[in-house]
């Protein structure tokens, strides 16, 4: 190579970049920060919607402009690994800090031989977890297999706390059902978390497929020592999915256990709805009978035939009464 080019390249590598962008390097030995020349590595971190750095690192490496489109667009992508002719181009989700039900952010990589680069929108991400271990001088996987390998990893512990959440939040739930039936807020809690898990499980299942191309050689990118790893988080996620799974059958259980719990109660409103209505009927027969308009209706001249009446008609519901208990239907 010419001295003048060899110059141009090495002033490449030590350029700044004007946007939020973190650079490492790796030697062969270890990670040091900066863009070095003669590094054998380097990891570029870019933070927010910075056009301009992307696109010129897309430059300089010669990345897929489609590729680059995705990153770029405000939109979020299932899962995918796109393969170029130097490159790979994954799309990753992660779980988004800050809320109480944290939604989902996607996390943009491709993957050279010699180099990696990440896009997030925001920087309290999983790669900000690696990004420490690498300042705080601790090794990570080697390769750049290795760094999307600690990246994806963390990405793929961060969903079990909200699954785990869930399953909780149902548990909760379906003890409150059995001590206050009566909440009609039940199933309305029960119906999002079910759908929660499901948009979760929807976006899960291509990332699951994503680590299992990972991990079973198909790309000359990945290492053969570092796919067993990638088999690792595909184990992983196989339990993430069948966790979300059983989270979806136990809504559908607390669902019934509501559902149970409401015919229950208005099992017992009804039943005694029905005894009122029964112990009324004979005094609205016997009221109505003796409320003809008959001048021979037997007691209408006496003056004692109003309490006679009454009576009867508390006679003949107390009688019922003790018949219905007797029977055992109180």
């Amino acid at each position: 190579m010419p001295p003048v080019q060899a110059k141009r390249d090495c002033a490449n590598r030590d350029r700044r970049y004007h946007g939020p962008v973190e650079a490492w390097s790796f030697d062969g030995e270890a990670w040091t920060a900066g863009e070095k020349a003669g590094a054998t590595l380097r990891w570029f971190s870019l933070c927010g919607s910075d056009q301009d750095d992307l696109e010129e690192l897309a430059k300089r490496f010669g990345l897929h402009p489609l590729a680059v489109e995705d990153c770029l667009s405000p939109r979020t992508h299932a899962p995918k690994i796109d393969e170029f002719s130097d490159h790979l181009f994954l799309v990753l989700l992660a779980a988004q800090p800050g809320s109480e039900a944290p939604g989902l952010e996607e996390i943009d990589v491709f993957l050279g031989h010699d180099f990696v680069i990440t896009y997030s929108d925001h920087r309290e991400t999983e790669i900000e977890a690696v990004l420490q271990l690498l300042r705080s001088g601790r090794g990570i996987r080697p390769g750049a297999d290795g760094v999307v390998y600690e990246i994806a990893d963390r990405l793929t512990d961060a969903f079990l706390p909200e699954v785990h959440g869930i399953a909780d939040q149902l548990d909760a739930i379906e003890a409150n059902i059995l001590a206050n039936p009566s909440d009609r807020m039940h199933s309305f809690h029960v119906v999002a978390l079910r759908s929660h898990a499901g948009q979760i499980r929807r976006f899960l299942g291509p990332q699951l497929n994503v680590m299992q191309r990972l991990s079973r050689g198909e790309f000359a990118y990945v290492s053969e020592a570092n796919r067993i790893y990638f088999r690792d988080i595909y184990d992983h996620h196989v339990r993430l999915d069948i966790a979300l799974e059983g989270v979806r059958d136990d809504a559908e259980v607390a669902l019934s256990t509501y559902l149970s719990a409401v015919n229950n109660r208005m099992s017992e409103i009804v039943k005694v709805l029905s005894l009122v209505a029964a112990l009324a009927l004979p005094g609205t027969v016997i009221s109505g009978i003796f409320g003809t308009n008959f001048d021979n209706v037997p007691g209408l001249h006496n003056s004692w035939g109003f309490v006679v009446m009454m009576v009867g008609m508390g006679g003949v519901a107390g009688g019922m009464l003790l018949y219905f208990w007797r029977k055992g239907w109180l």
